[in-house]
């Protein structure tokens, strides 16, 4: 088995150890925790850690404001995804150029290469290997390519921390004014962790549940 499998299917394992038994995941700092997960060694804090830390010194309203602000970024982290009938790990690389435009890297998905999804105006394609798949709709897309559906427009909100536009259900904050727990669309989202981002908090770990999936994803790293 080589290293990219090995490291696929210990995340994997890690994954179904912490499925909901049902939804215990969802309250558990340390099951099935992927790389960098719960890790303070330059950004990523937790919650708590990240309220009492004075490395962001400014306003709750600035600091959302700034946040609002960031339309373009590109970060890299892990994420295990869960569907009805697959799972899969996999390191990405998310490049965001304004709301239209973005360009997705899962390193390892089902044990293979490099998975790219492309978006350009209105079309979204899939790239695996020399299979090439387009489509109007990433979820769906993903959907059936992979398995598991990702709601790519929402993310494009929720993984700034910020609801997506629409009717919020439920909208828990901290003092600082940061999402800890969004239900929105059908999904409820975690958010278990900040970073110090410039003047803004960008999430470094998420938790979503919804439609049939529960995604894990730690973000290691932000460049805006």
């Amino acid at each position: 088995m080589n290293a990219l499998k090995c490291s696929s299917l210990c995340l994997l394992l890690l994954l179904t150890a912490c499925a909901p038994r049902h939804h215990q995941a969802l309250h558990s700092g340390t099951e099935g925790s992927l790389p960098g997960e719960g890790a303070v060694n330059g950004q990523p804090l937790t919650t708590e850690e990240a309220a009492a830390s004075p490395a962001v010194n400014v306003s709750p309203a600035e600091q959302a404001k700034q946040t609002a602000s960031i339309s373009s970024w590109e970060l890299s982290g892990a994420m295990a995804a869960r569907g009805k009938k697959k799972s899969w790990t996999a390191s990405v690389n998310w490049l965001q150029n304004g709301p239209g435009s973005y360009q997705i890297r899962l390193f390892g998905p089902l044990g293979s290469g490099t998975v790219m999804i492309d978006k350009k105006g209105g079309v979204v394609t899939l790239r695996d290997g020399p299979k090439k798949v387009s489509s109007s709709s990433a979820d769906a897309l993903l959907r059936k390519e992979t398995g598991v559906g990702l709601p790519v427009a929402n993310l494009y909100y929720w993984v700034r921390g910020l609801p997506a536009p629409g009717a919020v259900q439920t909208a828990q904050r901290d003092p600082k004014n940061r999402l800890l727990l969004l239900r929105q669309a059908g999904y409820t989202i975690q958010y278990l962790g900040y970073s110090a981002v410039g003047k803004a908090a960008l999430p470094s770990q998420i938790r979503l549940q919804g439609h049939d999936i529960f995604i894990k994803m730690v973000i290691k790293k932000w460049r805006v």
